[in-house]
């Protein structure tokens, strides 16, 4: 896997974690058929992934899951991936892991992407999304920001809204090559979400502190700005208010709204802007 695709599969696992609370210590529950759960990220040079795991229960998985044993516990590898578009049929490589991508796509924005997904297990499933325009950062700014117990990061930036409403997923990443997939279980990811209301049509400018994360000087953090549709707005908004936790991207989402049609998570199209920084 090259390093590219292996930076975007883990930021998707990372966006996409959150489903669920912390499982309860409750017996004797039923468990839930598994469904097939879908998530999907777009890199700024195109390279679209798709991540296909098997939900799994509230009590399957905890702080003391192994993560690679998970991740081979729920990571379908033996699907069948297509995007449909205008008229198009492309087929998405197996890259291993419960990944299926392509770069060798021409994604265009306003346009209705199919995607179906066939299993020997779980079935077949499909979703249709639209690509959003890609919006960039006007301005953007990533510094450490000391408190008297902590040290945290403080974003700084702006961005040029198009007229008509619009819905944007700001996202911080403290991000290194150096770490293990403990690390990349243990979702590390601040979402901020933005709608433009009162400042349709004008820039868009804010500053906030990356709450409930520690930054140490030296750290790279990846910043980056996605404009998204408002179904998959209100999906993030209901993921958003919990709390993170090792099993959380491949439980059962029962909570949540999903466009996949027999299956769970949500399929989305969005070309982000990524700027990255060393904090000093």
């Amino acid at each position: 896997m090259s390093a590219q695709i292996k930076f975007y599969f883990l930021f998707t696992v990372l966006i996409l974690s959150g489903c669920i609370p912390a499982p309860l210590a409750i017996d004797d529950i039923t468990q839930l058929k598994p469904k097939i759960v879908v998530s999907s990220q777009i890199g700024p040079t195109g390279l679209l992934i798709v991540l296909l795991t098997k939900s799994i229960g509230a009590l399957d998985a905890g702080r003391g899951t192994d993560p690679q044993a998970l991740i081979n516990q729920i990571a379908i590898s033996d699907a069948k991936v297509w995007l449909v578009h205008d008229g198009a049929t492309d087929s998405l490589p197996n890259l291993g892991n419960g990944l299926y991508g392509s770069q060798n796509l021409n994604l265009q924005p306003n346009h209705d992407y199919v995607l179906r997904v066939k299993t020997k297990e779980l079935g077949e499933v499909s979703a249709v999304t639209q690509l959003k325009e890609r919006i960039p950062f006007r301005t953007v700014q990533a510094t450490l920001y000391n408190t008297n117990y902590d040290s945290l990061a403080l974003v700084n930036y702006s961005l040029q809204d198009p007229i008509g409403p619009n819905w944007y997923m700001v996202n911080v990443q403290k991000y290194s090559a150096k770490n293990d997939i403990n690390a990349y279980l243990n979702p590390r990811v601040f979402t901020r979400l933005v709608r433009d209301s009162i400042n349709d049509g004008k820039i868009v400018e804010e500053q906030f502190k990356v709450l409930f994360r520690k930054f140490s000087k030296g750290d790279t953090v990846a910043v980056f700005l996605s404009n998204i549709s408002q179904e998959y707005y209100g999906f993030l908004k209901l993921r958003n208010d919990r709390r993170y936790n090792l099993a959380s991207f491949a439980s059962e989402p029962l909570n949540f709204n999903t466009n996949v049609k027999g299956g769970l998570g949500y399929f989305n199209l969005h070309t982000p802007d990524v700027r990255v920084f060393v904090m000093e």
